[in-house]
C-alpha cells in the first residue's frame, strides 16, 4: 500500500533495512542461542551505526541528533523490528532526558552517548514502582555538595554495561512529583552496585538487571535538571517511545508473516503446496489485514504529532493496536508454520518469545486504554 512516504524518508528506510540485513542479522542466531551478546561486539555495532548515520537517531538538532520528523522515525524503528532485539538496540536511541543536561553536562554525558563513545541506563521502575511511580522509594539526600541516593531499581535495560544511569530518586524538599530529581549516576560511583540479571521470556542477548543504591553519592553537579523535575525528564519521551514500539511490533509482525508467507509457498503436505490450502489463506490473509492496519495507525499518528496539540490518546491508540496485534499475528504465524514455528530453528519461535514484553513496557496495554479513555471522558473528569 502507497502511504505517500516521501522519498527521502524511502532512502532512509532502505538504509536501515541494508544494515539489518548486512550487520546484524548475521548474528542473530548465535546471540538467540547462548542468549549472550558480547560487549566488543554490541559496541563495535554501535560504532558501525554511528557511521552509517543511524546512531542517535530519534535526538532533536538542539541536541546534536539529526533531527528526523517522527514518520522518518518509525520507519527506521519498523526496519530495526525484523531482527533480534539485543541486535536491533545496537542502533541506539539516547534518552531523551539527556536534553536536559546543562552546558557543563554535555560534553560529560550527552556528547558521548551520541558518539557510542559512552553507554547509558535509564532507571525508573522499582520492585513496588512501576506504572505507578508516585510509589517510588529510591531516596536522595542531600549532604553537603551532593546527594546520598538509596534504593533499588529493577528491569533497567543494559544496566551492567552502562557507563552511566539516569536515575530518578525522591528528594525531601518536595512530595509527589515536585519530590522527584534526576542524577547522572556514575559507574564508578562509590555505593552503587549492579544486582542480578533478571531471567525472562525472550530479549535473548538484552540484558535486564537490578542496580542497587547504598549511600552511593552523587555530586550536586551530576544533578539532571532541576530539583523536583524528576518526573517531567522521565516522561519527556514517553509519546515518541510508544510509537518506537509500537512501529518495532509492525517490523515483527512482518517478519513473521514473510516467514509465513515463505513456507506456505514452499512446504509440501499430501502433494501440494500447504499455501493451497484455503484455511491457511484466510490466516495469512488477516495476518496482513492487521498489519496493514497497525501501520497505517502507526504512519497517521506519526504525521499527526508533527502538528499541534495533545497527542497522547493518539498514541496510545497506536502503541495498543501495534502491540496486540503483532502478538495475534506471532501466534498465527507459529500455526502456520507447525512444528517448525516451534522449535528454535525459525526466527517465528523468536518472535513468538520476544513480542510479548511489548504489550507490558512503556506502558501496559492497559494504561493504554486508560489514555485512551481519559482522552475520550476529557481530563476534567479525573481532576
Amino acid at each position: 500500500m502507497d502511504h505517500g512516504i516521501p522519498e527521502e524518508f524511502r532512502e532512509i528506510k532502505l538504509l536501515t533495512r541494508r544494515f539489518v540485513e548486512r550487520e546484524l542479522l548475521p548474528y542473530e542466531a548465535e546471540v538467540d542461542r547462548t542468549g549472550v551478546l558480547p560487549l566488543d561486539l554490541r559496541r563495535s555495532l554501535c560504532k558501525r551505526a554511528v557511521e552509517a548515520g543511524l546512531f542517535a537517531f530519534n535526538m532533536p538538532a538542539s541536541a546534536g541528533g539529526p533531527g528526523l520528523p517522527r514518520l522518518a522515525q518509525v520507519l527506521i524503528r519498523e526496519e530495526l523490528g525484523k531482527v533480534g532485539m539485543a541486535l536491533s538496540d545496537t542502533v541506539s536511541r539516547p534518552p531523551y532526558a539527556l536534553t536536559f543536561c546543562n552546558p557543563e553536562q554535555r560534553p560529560r554525558f550527552l556528547e558521548p552517548a551520541l558518539n557510542a563513545d559512552k553507554h547509558w541506563a535509564f532507571a525508573l521502575t522499582e520492585p513496588q514502582a512501576g506504572s505507578d511511580v508516585f510509589a517510588m522509594q529510591t531516596r536522595a539526600l542531600p549532604d553537603g555538595d551532593t546527594y546520598r541516593l538509596n534504593g533499588t531499581k529493577h528491569f533497567i535495560s543494559h544496566g551492567e554495561h552502562a557507563d552511566f544511569v539516569i536515575v530518578i530518586a525522591r528528594v525531601p524538599e518536595g512530595h509527589g512529583a515536585a519530590g522527584m530529581t534526576a542524577f547522572l549516576v556514575e559507574r564508578d560511583t562509590p555505593g552503587f552496585r549492579i544486582g542480578r540479571t533478571h531471567p525472562k521470556m525472550g530479549w535473548r542477548g538484552y540484558p535486564l538487571n537490578e542496580l542497587v543504591f547504598e549511600d552511593a553519592m552523587v555530586p550536586e553537579s551530576n544533578r539532571l535538571g532541576m530539583i523536583g523535575q524528576g518526573l517531567e525528564v522521565a516522561m519527556s519521551n514517553i509519546n515518541d517511545a510508544r510509537m518506537g514500539v509500537a512501529a518495532h511490533c509492525v517490523g515483527m509482525a512482518q517478519r513473521a508473516l514473510d516467514c509465513a508467507v515463505e513456507h506456505a509457498r514452499t512446504r509440501i503436505a499430501f502433494g501440494r503446496p500447504i499455501g493451497q490450502i484455503q484455511g491457511l489463506q484466510s490466516m495469512l490473509a488477516e495476518m496482513a489485514l492487521a498489519i496493514e492496519q497497525s501501520r497505517s495507525l502507526l504512519y497517521a499518528v506519526a504525521r499527526a504529532m508533527e502538528l499541534p496539540g495533545d497527542h497522547r490518546a493518539s498514541v496510545s491508540m497506536a502503541k495498543l493496536s501495534a502491540t496486540e496485534m503483532a502478538g495475534r499475528v506471532a501466534d498465527q504465524a507459529v500455526q502456520v508454520l507447525g512444528g517448525a514455528g516451534y522449535v528454535a530453528e525459525s526466527p517465528v519461535e523468536m518472535i513468538y518469545r520476544d513480542v510479548r514484553a511489548f504489550r507490558i513496557g512503556e506502558g501496559t496495554s492497559e494504561i493504554q486504554k486508560n489514555q485512551i479513555a481519559r482522552g475520550l471522558l476529557g481530563k476534567e473528569l479525573f481532576a
